[in-house]
């Protein structure tokens, strides 16, 4: 099945996918906005525990406010598909840099190891972790 709309935002291509569902870059046709819009696999919803995991992991993110961390921009239930909006973060992430070979120098570790777990840091003194 091939999302095209999730309430104001216009779906383009898929950039992640996970345990729970799926991450695709898109649109807010209001403001123009480009965003990551992350969307709870149909069949998932309809699973026991699995809608209430993703509205979970939406608080969660409403009390996170790090520039470590993606903002929460809006979320909502679309045809029975439930999604939130967050940031879109252009470029590779670590994972794709690590895969494709690049050596990072131990600056660039030690400063990408303080940024993460500033970021975790804050997740966890605001009583959540990130899901």
């Amino acid at each position: 099945m091939q999302i095209e709309q999730l309430g104001p935002y216009r779906i383009g291509r898929k950039i992640g996918k996970g345990g729970m569902g799926s991450v695709y870059e898109a649109v807010d046709e209001k403001t123009g906005q480009r965003v990551a819009v992350k969307a709870l696999a149909p069949q998932l919803a309809m699973a026991e525990g699995f809608r209430e995991r993703f509205e979970a992991e939406i608080e969660s993110l409403k009390k996170l406010q790090h520039e470590g961390i993606v903002r929460l921009l809006g979320y909502g239930e679309h045809e029975g598909i439930l999604f939130y909006s967050m940031e879109l973060v252009d470029g590779p992430s670590l994972e794709q840099e690590i895969n494709d070979g690049r050596r990072f120098d131990w600056n660039e570790t030690l400063s990408l190891a303080v940024q993460i777990c500033r970021a975790l840091k804050h997740a966890h003194d605001h009583g959540d972790a990130l899901p």
